[in-house]
């Protein structure tokens, strides 16, 4: 009787085939091994599932290779549980617009039973052959269009200090305490 394991916190760059070879140290039969993927991206998801031929080539299995590293990441080996028939976790929620989002494949409903999303005001239609951007009324042609308006006053604010030259010429009584 064959015995499925658990394999945790993989690496996602590891290939079956380095799994196998992995498991089959010591002169344990890996019958299969199964990297799971995600369904739209086929990515790997960090675990998998290597089955053996014995409950002793299990059991070996997991004291070598629990906590060890294995590809650079330390592994999480464990006998696999067996899922009850038609017993499946619910779906996880999809942002919106991504494929599998609610009637029709997505796009403007989200994981709230296909609730249109408010978009907001929509900008005016503008004619057919119009150009997409209006530049509005020219302004002068040696301006540039963000900058800052000229300043009024180009005198600096003033601090609660004063300015070195300004002690030398008397203009302030300072006896150099900044404790006011």
């Amino acid at each position: 009787m064959s015995t499925k394991l658990f394999v945790g916190n993989l690496s996602y760059a590891i290939t079956e085939q380095e799994l196998r070879d992995a498991f089959a140290q010591g002169g344990r039969t890996v019958q299969s091994v199964r990297i799971a993927r995600d369904r739209e991206t086929n990515r790997p998801r960090g675990f998998a599932f290597v089955e053996v031929a014995t409950d002793a080539d299990a059991d070996s299995a997991i004291n070598e290779w629990n906590n060890k590293l294995l590809a650079g990441r330390p592994v999480f080996v464990e006998k696999a549980q067996e899922r009850a028939p038609g017993e499946r976790p619910a779906p996880r929620p999809r942002p919106p617009g991504a494929p599998g989002a609610g009637p029709g494949g997505g796009g403007g409903f989200g994981a709230d039973g296909g609730a249109p999303r408010p978009m907001g005001p929509r900008p005016p239609m503008r004619p057919f052959g119009a150009p997409a951007f209006d530049p509005g009324p020219q302004r002068e042609s040696g301006r540039r269009h963000n900058t800052k308006p000229d300043r009024k006053g180009k005198e600096k604010k003033a601090t609660g200090r004063p300015a070195p030259e300004e002690r030398e010429r008397g203009k302030w009584r300072w006896d150099g305490n900044d404790d006011y």
